[in-house]
């Protein structure tokens, strides 16, 4: 159980890419969300969904096993599921617009500005150190890129 767990938590070992595994994390989901966004929206949402519980289900499992090495048990690094819940949340307005690298891109930055800066309910959620604050506070930086990203599409069109 606890490999499965450190497999899922690390999005299956991107977690252990050097140098920011966050956004090593986000662009392998952002890899994969190129043929996701073809879903039908429903089946994305549902995708998302099984996945925050995934990452709800091995956070804890993962957070302690890395704990062993660090001797801080909150939110490690090497744990990237939590940004691919993120990352496919910040992508739902393409179900609006059209897909293209210069969006996912868009999405990409945006997503990672607003994980890094952690502002509103983002910042309360990255407080809470269990599996919960491990993936609300991406989930929740993923809602406030994903609206800003609407907005900066939205007005691209408008222009």
């Amino acid at each position: 159980m606890k490999k499965f767990a450190l497999i899922i938590a690390t999005g299956f070992g991107s977690g252990y890419l050097p140098w920011a595994p966050g956004s090593w994390g986000a662009a392998v989901m952002l890899f994969f969300s190129w043929w996701l966004v073809d879903l039908p929206t429903v089946s994305f949402i549902g995708l998302i969904f099984i996945l925050f519980v995934l990452g709800v289900s091995v956070a804890q499992i993962a957070d302690n096993h890395f704990a062993k090495g660090s001797g801080t048990a909150s939110d490690n690094d090497k744990i990237v599921i939590d940004e691919w819940v993120g990352m496919m949340i910040t992508l739902m307005p393409l179900f609006y617009f059209e897909k293209s690298l210069l969006h996912f891109a868009m999405a990409f930055l945006c997503f990672r500005i607003f994980d890094t800066l952690k502002f509103g309910l983002a910042k309360i959620m990255d407080r809470i150190h269990n599996r919960w604050g491990v993936m609300l506070d991406d989930v929740f930086a993923g809602l406030h890129a994903g609206v800003f990203f609407f907005i900066a599409l939205w007005v691209m069109y408008r222009m």
